[in-house]
């Protein structure tokens, strides 16, 4: 489920621009520089330079540079340990498949089609959504509320939340956290603090709905509860979550003015906004168990080939492999006497999320929950809020803060604290 966070402030088309907060005018902000006229300079420089030293090249260095270079190499490991996850259920599935222990049969039985299809769905209707513009637009408006910087650190706070509830936990991340930096850079707060924060709330208030994760997604359907039944059960849950968020937040130092912040939003396109949008509802409509997931699917598919093209292929779809594998290798473990390990479902759980994440331990332990559902939804969100793999969105919030704020590795080691 990443997307790049750089798409989504950026200079494209016509420019917009809005403003939070109302305090004193700071300079524009430029959060993405454009290279287009420095590679074209240095392409016009280099040219005859470049030209004339292919030309020199024997045929032997030619076919020398055919050969794999480092950079694809390089790629090919990145992609590898990006998605070491998938690959490992992937040779442990096979594993299970060629040993006989899973048959083709059980296969079958064990896969749950439906989730698959209405993931694949909520992650094309959510980067079809996330194209149209009026994601950011909307979180922008929020956040033009607020003039002081403890009132935006809660507005982030709560904002990344709700956004995971509704969104999945990944987008919300994406959408929130560029916006906690340009803030930072116009306020002196402590963005760390914030950013850490945001990340806990998308863990422990998205988790309110089944679309605020995979984890929640997959045993809503394990269960077969109602999603008003879902919604009640996680109700205690968050408001305790909520509660250790606003007292956490009073340790961001005094309340100080906020400047203005002109950030560029990408232009609104009314079309695309409509097809996420009926994406969307037929998702909604699969949770609500009104339609199976098949609509969903078909229109995603549709809408994307449509509105997303090309980028359609970009989106981050190796949570639904990770799964389709994962029914696999839970079908191989049944006979491995996992009960015993379940005993305490809620400590069991939060401790096999440190280890291998909380979207992993809750596959593995769904076989063993049917009656103790609440003890599982409970152990694997308040898991994803140890270790720094804990949780996908842990993983992803450090990555984006990294890459957008470029500061030190504490980082990494106070979001694991």
């Amino acid at each position: 489920m990443q997307a790049d966070s750089e798409g989504l402030i950026r200079r494209s088309g016509v420019e917009r621009r809005t403003a939070v907060g109302v305090h004193p005018a700071g300079p524009p902000l430029q959060l993405e520089r454009t290279c287009c006229e420095r590679r074209s300079c240095d392409d016009n420089e280099d040219g005859k330079k470049k030209s004339d030293t292919f030309h020199e090249k024997t045929s032997g260095e030619i076919c020398s540079n055919s050969k794999t270079s480092p950079s694809y190499t390089a790629d090919v490991l990145a992609f590898a340990k990006r998605h070491w996850l998938t690959f490992a259920a992937g040779v442990l599935a096979a594993a299970f498949v060629a040993s006989g222990r899973v048959s083709p049969g059980a296969i079958a039985r064990a896969l749950d089609v439906d989730l698959l299809l209405v993931l694949f769905a909520l992650l094309t209707a959510i980067e079809i959504l996330r194209g149209s513009g009026y994601v950011d637009l909307a979180v922008a408006k929020t956040l033009a509320q607020f003039h002081s910087t403890r009132g935006l650190a809660l507005v982030l706070v709560l904002l990344s939340g709700v956004l995971a509830s509704l969104i999945t936990n990944d987008v919300a991340l994406f959408i929130v956290i560029p916006f906690t930096i340009v803030a930072g850079t116009f306020a002196d707060f402590d963005v760390e603090h914030a950013v850490i924060l945001e990340i806990v709330a998308c863990n422990l208030i998205g988790c309110l709905t089944p679309l605020g994760n995979p984890q929640n997604l997959l045993i809503f359907h394990r269960s077969g509860w109602r999603a008003e039944h879902f919604i009640a059960v996680m109700t205690p849950f968050v408001i305790w979550s909520i509660a250790g968020l606003l007292a956490a937040l009073f340790l961001l130092g005094r309340s100080r003015p906020l400047r203005t912040i002109e950030v560029d939003l990408p232009p609104r396109k009314i079309a695309t906004a409509a097809g996420g949008a009926i994406c969307f509802v037929l998702v909604l409509l699969e949770i609500a168990r009104v339609v199976n997931a098949w609509p969903a699917a078909i229109a995603a598919l549709i809408a994307g080939a449509i509105f997303l093209r090309t980028r359609l292929f970009a989106i981050d779809y190796s949570i639904v492999p990770l799964f389709f594998f994962a029914f696999i290798v839970v079908e191989g473990i049944r006979t491995m006497n996992i009960q015993r390990v379940g005993s305490n479902l809620y400590v069991t759980s939060i401790a096999l999320s440190q280890v291998i994440s909380n979207v992993p331990a809750a596959i593995l332990l769904s076989p063993v929950a049917s009656g103790r559902w609440r003890e599982l939804l409970y152990g694997v969100n308040a898991g994803g809020c140890g270790t720094i793999i804990a949780s996908l969105a842990n993983l992803l919030g450090w990555r984006i803060y990294v890459r957008g704020w470029n500061r030190d590795p504490r980082f990494f080691w106070r979001l694991t604290l």
